[in-house]
């Protein structure tokens, strides 16, 4: 027994001998037979590998395995796994990779080969989405798609990132694409976790929005979530943790600085001095406060994310939970939410699929609601006081100072200010399609929505409000929420005969949705103790609530033909009716043609264009995103509560309850009408090594809905009217290629570039409308203007100073030399609002683009997304107000204030002088937006198989990465990509925006 065991370990010891030395060559070719060099061939499971030379010949040790499977790889071509048969000097055909073109994507009410669509649309798919560590859907989208600019408007927790879809389709209504979250049309992004995506489907032109009619015009985009994958049962875990920081601060003075600008400016102004000698001469060796730093916070953002998937046949799952931490830049901000997502498809026969989405979101947040104004604690850190500390001598908060802001110390109202959001979310969706008869099917999407949220809020001792005046202290609970429900049902139709393809989708649906509010506010509280949970407290309490109710009813029907596999032909047509418009139904076409010329004789055979498509389509789609009733009449309730009655019979205090007339309406209130040509080219060369897409699109919107001020005399109020007409026009291109793959380094790279234009053609019989925007520094700064863009901005030509050989002219206008000087547009020697405020500059950029790169060598991968955008201007409402002299700043902070004109040193910062008009209207503060940022950088570590495989690990990535890296820009602001902006008319403008934070990421990607 012995002997044949050493018998029987002396045979395996020479098997595996001669395994180790036994060397195996092959060939790789393509279908036609010709070789393919640069091929790479792995042997499975192990970091053996080769690489085919000229002739398509490679050489491989087997080590350990006696018959060991070759992975044969190549760019362009299907990847191919073969198992080793003893056979030496075999060959492989590789077959050209058409699986991209012939993935099946998301058109809405069905889905389509990618190579069949007409329309301009693109798709992002959960492999490059979790390149990223991402907290809001839309991020996945920044840089990714042509056509699409996504804007990181502001740097606060959990803030939401505006997303364009080629340009902007509407005045001051909402500009966000439309969001369909498994069919949910209007779903709300903020309640998925990026990586329960499956895939991303953005609609670009009319053709492919147009199955959305009237909600369509800004885009649309699909998003699809996870199922589990049939016999596989799979646990994914992903957390990772940021750091978060400002990477960027105004250069402001120190209280030395402050202290020598501040009494340079009194003596111009005529006032004695702010500070004595002895306290300039302290303040060198005491620095005294930066604000900046003090109000600032470098937080640690947390983030865990766990899965479970598998399933049967009959039976696929998914079912997710996300917990997110984010802290924000400044002190007491934060936001936080938990995720929770079960996805279930049931085959309960041959011809019926149940499917049931479940998702809900809890999300909390505390002080994450400012917009951008000059009251806001970000904004007053930039203003205020150098020389005064934080606390005094008892610690107590220095809540006002002599100099310059007026506001309140900004670190007291940030920490003794609380605003609070927390909110539910639910959302149901069950989806039952039956195939009635081969090639018929019906499908019923069912979409029931719920949500509530309380907002509470608590401004006592210690902030504006309470100091101003110790009465107005108020506690504030606002409760709101609603539901909404939507039913599609849809029959589908698939046939083939013959060279012809057919596909009818006939669709009706419904949707409807309530809101609800309940108010209350105390003010004056006897204590501020119990915060706000005890409105009692208040020696006066006010309330009040609202309703609203809206519903949309459609018919759709499309029709998708194909003849020869080549000739592409689409047509649909919508019917809308809603209840907020005085027309309340528009019928919305599109119809768009297609022709795959790779597909043709005399290009069939071509080795360099592997597929070649020309596309163009025209369509109509619409836009009514106006509240309830705004078509109707509303009467106003007046009344002892807001002061607003009539006293009877000269008695104050015997006032009456009164109902009069609200503002006007619009009597014939409809839908703006986009219309869109798009004409594109899809192009794949060299087997896949180089990909092309390019459109040229030109957009019209008639009949555009704007929020109107009435005159005085009628009401004073707002309401929604059509008012003109604007175009916007375009390219965009989007150019990917793979320069080298070897056996050992892989390089993919990605370049696009987006240009829009945009002009408002009519404004009804008007020149133009000057708008009030945002916040108290940027009344008047934009202008509706004929001719012009919109984000037009709005006031006096800055000119510089008047110098000293100007004294005599700069006396005409009641100046003298060192005082602003502006463009006299009349030539009437004076300067006024009235007669020389002119267009100044304008935020809407030229073009956008970025660049990607994917390096893999061996098990690391580095990723880079670049970028950038070039053309747009920046009105900094920020900027003024640290130079001082206007309204709430008193005095300068911005150390730019040292090099004020001088007879010696004559520049273009003005003096003081009271002859001299600092315009905050004035394109002075008008600066170049063009940037270009390295947006992220990642290095990922896949660990190798073998390594993990033992542990029962399927697969683990190591990850670090940075985020807004660095920014190339001439901008003097904290960031040029915030903003202000809430519709198309503010582009452009900022005003104590919080920045993008620079960040760095720790993360790992386990599965099991």
């Amino acid at each position: 027994m012995k002997k044949m065991l050493l018998l029987l370990l002396l045979i395996a010891s020479l098997l595996r001998s001669s395994a180790q030395n036994q060397a195996i060559s092959g060939k790789v070719t393509d279908e036609a037979g010709k070789p393919l060099a640069g091929a790479t061939v792995t042997i499975k499971g192990t970091t053996l590998s080769a690489t085919t030379d000229e002739n398509g010949i490679f050489h491989i040790n087997t080590g350990p395995q006696i018959k060991p499977v070759f992975t044969i790889s190549f760019v362009g071509y299907e990847s191919f796994d073969y198992t080793y048969k003893g056979n030496s000097n075999f060959t492989i055909s590789l077959h050209q990779d058409t699986r991209t073109l012939g993935d099946v994507i998301v058109i809405g009410y069905g889905e389509q080969r990618k190579r069949d669509v007409t329309g301009a649309t693109v798709t992002v798919k959960a492999a490059d989405i979790v390149k990223k560590p991402i907290v809001r859907v839309e991020e996945a989208l920044q840089g990714t798609v042509p056509g699409v600019t996504v804007q990181s408007v502001n740097g606060m927790p959990g803030a939401g990132l505006a997303v364009r879809i080629r340009g902007t389709a509407s005045i001051n209504n909402n500009n966000d694409p439309l969001y369909v979250i498994d069919g949910q049309i209007g779903g709300d992004i903020s309640t998925i976790s990026p990586n329960d995506i499956e895939s991303i489907e953005v609609l670009k032109d009319a053709s492919a929005t147009a199955i959305y009619g009237s909600r369509g015009s800004t885009g649309v985009v699909i998003i699809t979530t996870k199922l589990g994958k049939e016999n596989k049962t799979r646990i994914d875990i992903n957390p990772w943790v940021k750091k978060e920081m400002i990477a960027k601060e105004l250069p402001l003075m120190n209280a030395y600085q402050f202290a020598i600008a501040t009494n340079a400016q009194y003596a111009t102004t005529g006032q004695p001095p702010a500070f004595s000698d002895a306290q300039i001469q302290s303040f060198k060796t005491n620095p005294g406060t930066d604000w900046q730093h003090a109000l600032q916070d470098k937080p640690w953002v947390q983030n865990y994310q766990v899965s479970v998937s598998g399933g049967s046949n009959d039976v696929k799952y998914m079912v997710s939970y996300l917990h997110l931490d984010q802290p924000g830049l400044i002190i007491n901000q934060w936001y936080r939410t938990d995720i929770a997502r079960a996805n279930f498809l049931i085959k309960a026969s041959d011809r019926l699929n149940l499917q049931f989405n479940l998702t809900g979101s809890l999300p909390h947040n505390r002080n994450t609601w400012y917009q951008g104004d000059i009251t806001d604690p970000f904004a007053e850190a930039y203003a205020w006081d150098p020389t005064s500390p934080i606390k005094d001598a008892n610690g107590n908060f220095i809540l006002e100072s002599s100099h310059a802001a007026l506001g309140i110390n900004p670190i007291a109202q940030e920490t003794n200010g609380l605003n609070d959001n927390s909110s539910t979310n639910l959302t149901g969706t069950g989806i039952l399609t039956y195939r009635i008869i081969k090639g018929l099917t019906f499908t019923s999407n069912n979409t029931y929505s719920n949500s509530s949220n309380i907002n509470r809020q608590l401004y006592g001792p210690g902030t504006s409000t309470y100091l101003a005046n110790s009465s107005n202290g108020f506690a504030l609970q606002n409760t709101s929420g609603g539901h909404s429900f939507q039913n599609s049902n849809y029959f589908t139709y698939k046939g083939s005969w013959g060279d012809h393809d057919l596909t009818v989708t006939a669709l009706y649906e419904q949707s409807s949705g309530t809101g609800y509010n309940n108010w209350s506010k105390a003010t004056n509280l006897s204590t501020y103790s119990l915060g706000y949970y005890n409105l009692g407290l208040g020696a006066t309490q006010n309330t009040s609530s609202g309703y609203s109710s809206q519903a949309l009813q459609s018919y759709m029907g499309r029709v998708e033909y194909k003849f020869k596999d080549r000739y592409l032909l689409n047509g649909t047509i919508r019917d809308d009716g809603s209840s907020v418009l005085t027309q309340k139904y528009s019928v919305f076409p599109s119809a768009a043609l297609g022709w795959i010329i790779s597909k043709e004789d005399f290009l069939a055979s071509s080795r360099v264009i592997s597929f070649l498509k020309l596309r163009a389509s025209y369509g109509v789609t619409g836009n009514q995103t106006v509240g309830a009733y705004s078509s109707i009449p509303k009467i106003n309730v007046g009344g002892v509560e807001n002061a607003t009655g009539y006293p009877f019979n000269g008695n104050q205090s015997a006032v009456s309850i009164y109902t009069p007339l609200g503002g006007p309406v619009s009597t014939n209130l409809k839908w703006e009408r986009d219309n869109q040509t798009d004409v594109g080219i899809d192009a794949v060369f060299l087997n896949g090594l180089i990909t092309f897409t390019g459109d040229y699109y030109y957009r019209k919107v008639t009949d555009l809905l704007y929020n109107l001020t009435a005159p005085y005399y009628n009401s004073g109020q707002n309401y929604q009217i059509n008012l003109g007409s604007l175009y916007n026009r375009g390219f965009e291109f989007n150019l990917g290629a793979t320069p080298v793959s070897t056996r050992n380094f892989k390089w993919t790279t990605s370049g696009i570039i987006s240009f829009n234009t945009n002009k408002l053609l009519t404004l009804n019989g008007l020149d133009n409308v000057i708008t009030s925007n945002i916040g108290s520094a940027q009344s008047g700064i934009s202008i509706l203007k004929v001719g012009m863009p919109l984000g037009e901005f709005y006031g006096f030509k800055f000119l510089g100073t008047w110098k000293s050989s100007e004294a005599a002219q700069a006396a005409v206008y009641g100046n003298k030399p060192g005082d602003s000087k502006y463009l006299d547009v009349l030539g009437t020697h004076t300067i006024n609002a009235t007669d020389d405020r002119i267009p100044i500059g304008n935020g809407t950029p030229k073009y956008t683009f970025s660049w990607s790169n994917d390096l893999t060598y061996g098990n690391f991968t580095l990723t880079m997304l670049f970028y950038g955008s070039h053309g747009g201007q920046i009105y900094s409402g920020t900027l003024p107000y640290t130079y001082g002299g206007l309204g709430d700043a008193r005095n300068a902070t911005n150390a730019g204030i040292l090099n004020v004109w001088t007879p010696q040193h004559e520049t273009d910062v003005p003096t003081f002088s009271p002859s001299s008009n600092n315009y905050i209207n004035s394109s002075r503060w008008v600066f170049d937006g063009s940037f270009i940022k390295l947006k992220n950088i990642a290095l990922s570590w896949h660990v190798p198989q073998q390594w993990i495989t033992p542990a029962k690990v399927r697969n683990l990535e190591i990850y670090v990465s940075s985020q807004n890296v660095f920014t190339i820009t001439n901008y003097p602001g904290y960031d040029p990509e915030v903003t202000n902006m809430t519709n198309g008319i503010t582009q452009g403008l900022e005003t104590g925006v919080i920045p993008n934070p620079r960040s760095f990421t720790f993360g790992l990607r386990a599965g099991f």
